[in-house]
């Protein structure tokens, strides 16, 4: 899978952007603030419509302007795929049109996949440092990448949440009876264990490949392994009865949850133990061993892929390399190589030096908006 060529229209920085890139290594070169993250994140909104930082529709647009596009014409084991994104915010609302090969389509669920890629940069060491949410992020951008009926199911859970929660604030201030959360309460361990089954299958494919590059980026002297905790506790494995788990809590903390007004169970407040051997990662890691786990956990994300969807996805190295010392820096730079896998660097320096053969490589320079080739 690659990305032939991205066209840009009033996105962030740029006024106008028309670009053809290299099938395998495509490196932006710039100093901070030029739009090297705006353009990783313009390939990264092509896979899901969505932003990986956090801003929303109306903030993507070039300042005092209420439109942007993307357009990006790429190829996977499909043939040429032609995804175009236009967003316009008109009498204060937010519109949104995704056409893929120039057809409209109706859900994002059907975008998902077409475009698939894996990001590395900085906000990844979140991964480990940051909140479950951070870590439930990763697992279910993953998924929907190879699996819609997951993003739907997920989706709908959310839903499904949404309105069970508006239920218990209205039982709580005595305007709705307990007994009408009963048929909400089916639907959500329902729909709950279907989500929980698919992260524990997905993990049981994941932990032995991020096993696998942890043990070569420290030739041998880490294991890193990735359990699933149910409410940020109990450690769950495929073969569980979720369902019955999950009606357990549901019990557990029925009155808590009259009185807090929020569902105090489900997906949505599970998490993941990262462990360096045996150790908390989060708890007892230093930096550098964060930056390494994460390195390995995107190595293993684009085998991963790899094995689901038959093809490796887009990688996108948003100014990390500087963070990694020689033996990673070297290894990540080999496994890209080695695979073909297209990939766009960001970065403040030259790095010509770090490849031999430079005939699959585009360089590009930024400054304000603008991409050259030099």
């Amino acid at each position: 899978m690659y990305l032939t060529n991205l066209k840009l229209n009033k996105y962030r920085n740029y006024d106008q952007l028309n670009v053809d890139f290299s099938a395998h290594i495509n490196i932006i070169v710039g100093e901070n603030a030029q739009g090297k993250t705006n353009l990783i994140e313009a390939i990264y909104y092509l896979s899901s419509a969505k932003t990986y930082r956090i801003a929303r529709d109306n903030q993507l647009a070039k300042w005092n302007d209420n439109f942007f596009s993307i357009l990006g014409e790429l190829t996977n084991k499909n043939g040429k795929v032609v995804i175009n994104v236009q967003y316009q915010n008109k009498d204060g609302q937010n519109n949104k049109e995704i056409k893929i090969n120039g057809l409209k389509i109706k859900r994002l669920a059907d975008l998902l996949g077409n475009a698939m890629v894996v990001l590395f940069a900085p906000e990844d060491l979140n991964i480990i440092k940051g909140s479950p949410a951070e870590r439930r992020k990763l697992l279910d951008h993953d998924i929907s990448q190879v699996s819609s009926s997951y993003y739907i199911k997920l989706q709908k859970f959310n839903r499904l949440l949404t309105q069970r929660n508006a239920l218990l604030k209205k039982i709580g201030s005595r305007n709705a009876k307990k007994e009408e959360l009963q048929v909400w309460n089916e639907q959500l361990v329902d729909i709950g264990s279907d989500i929980i089954i698919k992260r524990l299958e997905v993990l049981e494919k994941l932990v032995p490949l991020t096993r696998l590059m942890q043990r070569k980026l420290t030739k041998g002297q880490e294991n890193l392994d990735i359990k699933y905790l149910l409410n940020r506790q109990k450690e769950l494995k495929k073969h569980d009865n979720i369902k019955l788990l999950l009606l357990e809590e549901l019990d557990k903390t029925a009155e808590e949850e009259i009185r807090r007004g929020i569902t105090l169970w489900g997906p949505h407040r599970d998490d993941l133990l990262i462990l360096l051997n045996g150790n908390n990662l989060k708890l007892y890691g230093s930096q550098g061993q964060h930056r390494t786990s994460v390195l390995a956990i995107k190595l293993a994300e684009l085998e991963f892929f790899k094995a689901e969807s038959g093809e490796y996805p887009i990688l996108l190295l948003d100014d990390v390399l500087s963070e990694l010392d020689s033996q990673r820096k070297n290894m990540l730079l080999n496994t890209i190589q080695e695979r073909c896998i297209q990939c766009f660097i960001t970065t403040t320096e030259d790095l010509d030096y770090l490849w031999d053969d430079r005939t699959c490589i585009k360089k590009f320079n930024i400054s304000n908006g603008y991409l050259i080739q030099p």
